[in-house]
């Protein structure tokens, strides 16, 4: 029974990983958009692509390439920082390229969003490591609810899902797990609240 738990828990950290959520929600907010002629989809769907995930997953690959962490995971504290800083930079530059081309709002301050909740990750990083599964997979459903209303609300149940398979890896405490959903949703939320409405 636990060799199972442990293996579904790693097929949801895959599959609902802070790599993969940001290119499945920009694509679908990008190529759902009727307003948008299709170059212009694909062209933020690239810058959106590139900075939420490529860039920082591709680094994340390099420092473990070259054993400079242990796994691409990052169990260890202070693994994080550089691919934290790596990540800030390369949201804030994606902030401002959609911005100066006039991406849509969701778009432009999602990316916004990304980059404000990942210094606070490494800020806090710094002393205690949050879950980045948890943070990802609530800040994400928080965008969703927003952009799509009230049908996204049952989805919420994979919050304490991921957050579980986390615990059941030993990747994070119960504790870093909440801190990490709370901080995805709430940040996620005020700020889209804020910039978008």
């Amino acid at each position: 029974m636990k060799i199972v738990l442990h293996f579904v828990a790693q097929v949801i950290s895959a599959i609902l990983s802070p790599v993969v959520l940001p290119v499945l929600t920009y694509c679908v907010f990008l190529f759902l958009d009727t307003t948008l002629a299709t170059e212009r989809k694909w062209l933020f769907g690239g810058i959106t692509c590139l900075c939420s995930s490529l860039i920082v997953s591709g680094y994340v690959v390099y420092l473990a390439a070259t054993k400079q962490v242990g796994s691409v995971e990052l169990d260890l504290r202070e693994e994080r920082t550089k691919p934290f800083l790596v990540g800030i930079v390369s949201y804030f530059v994606g902030f401002v390229a959609l911005y100066a081309l006039q991406a849509p709002p969701i778009v432009v301050w999602l990316m916004f969003s990304s980059l404000t909740t990942t210094l606070v990750m490494q800020l806090i990083t710094r002393w205690w490591k949050v879950s980045i599964h948890a943070t990802g997979i609530s800040g994400t459903l928080a965008a969703w609810a927003f952009h799509f209303g009230a049908a996204v609300y049952p989805w919420f149940v994979l919050v304490p899902i991921v957050g579980a398979a986390r615990v059941i890896l030993s990747k994070h405490t119960i504790a870093q797990v909440i801190v990490g959903s709370l901080l995805g949703a709430l940040f996620t939320a005020v700020q889209l609240w804020y910039f978008v409405r």
